[in-house]
């Protein structure tokens, strides 16, 4: 493993499965527990900003890999759902959430808008590649742009912390108000 992604995944460890966030974070932890000096981490990253954008990105793209293997799964459209969030939920503890939305506004922006593309493609292909015979209630075009925005209305930091809520608890009512309003399953005959 080179040095840019052994750091990509000590950060990974230390913010998203220890719990610590990104914020709390420092640099020099970082070199120590890679086992490398802080000077190195700046070879690798400008910044500690990048650092995390990267990890973020890194993260996603392995969410986003297990979410299309669901995608093409053989199961019902409910339990991709589920199973779609238990993923994301992995990358969004309750300090990765305050982290962003107090201290990194700006990277949040950027991540939003990559988790905007993913998450639209990956509706698409839910819905194309679904064994469920599914009928839209509502034109899908609307669907796609009105889940869009109330997403990032709803699943961001500042709702979710403000509301005193958990990723999954927001995302399951969240999809469950969009997805089980807007399609009813079609009854083979």
């Amino acid at each position: 493993m080179n040095t840019r992604d052994k750091l990509i995944l000590v950060c990974e460890e230390i913010a998203i499965k220890k719990g610590r966030g990104f914020y709390n974070l420092s640099m020099e932890e970082l070199a120590m527990e890679a086992g490398i000096s802080k000077r190195t981490i700046y070879r690798h990253f400008d910044s500690k900003e990048k650092l995390i954008e990267m990890t973020i990105q890194e993260i996603m793209n392995k969410i986003m890999a297990k979410n299309m293997e669901l995608a093409d799964s053989e199961k019902d459209i409910e339990e991709i759902i589920v199973g779609v969030l238990k993923n994301a939920a992995y990358l969004v503890n309750q300090q990765v959430i305050l982290d962003l939305g107090k201290h990194y506004p700006l990277l949040w922006q950027k991540i939003d808008k990559m988790r905007q593309s993913k998450i639209e493609f990956l509706i698409t292909t839910i819905f194309s590649n679904s064994k469920v015979k599914l009928r839209w209630r509502v034109d899908p075009g609307i669907f796609r742009a009105s889940f869009l925005a109330a997403m990032t209305a709803v699943l961001n930091p500042s709702f979710i912390w403000e509301n005193g809520l958990t990723f999954e608890e927001a995302g399951k009512s969240f999809l469950n108000m969009f997805l089980f309003g807007a399609v009813e399953r079609v009854e083979e005959e």
